[in-house]
């Protein structure tokens, strides 16, 4: 029987190999995690969440944030704004990059972002929200798409998912949680399913893809088969596990062994260097993906509180090897246990999920207020 998810896949006129996408996850897909993910058979990947105002006022981060690598063969953008002028405004210099796809988050639950009435703020009103999707059309031929929740603090997943395909969008993407929720609440399958009924009443031939909880292989069935979406999207499952991507491919529980997992560290230190340097500022970017690579082996909770406090790339090298060596070369990560299980183990630490809700950092906030 074919797997659902190698199939190819048209986002309008743009053609993606195969129906799993890596999410545009604010301050984490930067080049050298797209690539590995890239690597690992990824379809679709974005640039991190810019902000409209950084992208108009020339923020030189922003501009740093939209680099390529030659490795790339398919790269989307994704942008949030406070105004549909902002955010057309923005589209169009964007229109002119190199990208191959373009979308509107209105999905960030931040609260700078919602502050600034970005992200997730543009469907708390879903005429404004029409506003918006239209203005952006109106300044790219190319594909376009949103992304939202089911709702802000109430559901009206159906209406967001027709304010998008009557203005004309090719694909868009629900996450299956309402801004308010925290990752403590399931993902809702019946309204992302709601919400891609309601889009394809309307436009038969749209992307729907489902978000949210997509942990291993089993998660990407259930959520393909609860909702009915044509793809799906990576967040959190990806973190440390870039491997997800393979294994929703193939179509089978696959962790790696510990030689497996070293070489792909080393692989993503490597390509970390070759794009920022090695210097105290750029290895303490890298910090967070440390952390989530240092899960599911034994003695992992010493060796992550070291890892939080290296200031250079070389260190890190040093670290990953040493622990490496008191390990079995053949030993399974995450052995006997599910990805999902092994995410929640109890005293674990997610720093995407600090960075988000308890720190409320954004991207181009700067340029929010």
């Amino acid at each position: 029987m074919e797997n659902f998810f190698t199939q190819p896949i048209n986002i309008g006129n743009l053609k993606l190999k195969n129906r799993i996408f890596l999410a545009p996850l604010a301050g984490v897909s930067d080049i050298p995690f797209r690539r590995i993910c890239q690597e690992f058979g990824a379809g679709l990947t974005y640039v991190e969440m810019l902000s409209a105002n950084a992208v108009n006022y020339v923020n030189a981060k922003t501009l740093r944030m939209r680099a390529r690598h030659p490795s790339e063969e398919i790269l989307g953008v994704q942008v949030t704004g406070p105004t549909p002028q902002e955010l057309a405004r923005a589209v169009e210099k964007l229109d002119q990059e190199n990208f191959d796809t373009i979308d509107i988050n209105m999905g960030c639950p931040v609260k700078k972002v919602v502050k600034a009435n970005c992200g997730s703020a543009i469907t708390k009103d879903t005429e404004y929200m029409a506003e918006v999707v239209a203005a952006v059309r109106a300044v790219t031929s190319k594909p376009l798409s949103t992304k939202f929740r089911i709702g802000f603090d109430k559901i009206n997943v159906e209406d967001s998912a027709l304010c998008s395909v009557k203005n004309d969008v090719e694909m868009f993407t629900i996450h299956g949680r309402t801004a308010q929720q925290n990752y403590s609440n399931p993902v809702d399958f019946k309204k992302i399913g709601d919400g891609v009924s309601a889009g394809k009443q309307e436009k038969s031939d749209i992307v729907a893809v489902g978000n949210g909880d997509i942990f291993d292989w089993e998660s990407a069935v259930q959520m393909q088969k609860q909702t009915g979406c044509d793809a799906i999207m990576i967040s959190r499952g990806a973190l440390g596990n870039p491997w997800i991507f393979r294994e929703i491919l193939e179509g089978k529980v696959l962790h790696p062994t510990c030689e497996e997992w070293l070489d792909v560290i080393l692989r993503q230190l490597q390509y970390h260097e070759e794009h920022y340097g090695d210097n105290v500022p750029t290895t303490r970017m890298a910090r967070k993906y440390f952390v989530w690579y240092a899960k599911g082996y034994p003695g992992c909770k010493p060796f992550r509180s070291k890892l939080q406090h290296v200031d250079s790339l070389k260190e890190a090298r040093i670290l990953f090897k040493e622990f490496a060596a008191t390990l079995p070369k053949d030993l399974v990560r995450y052995q006997g246990l599910s990805f999902k299980e092994a995410q929640h183990i109890k005293h674990g630490y997610d720093p995407k999920y600090d960075m988000d809700r308890k720190l409320d950092r954004g991207v181009g906030t700067e340029c929010m207020e």
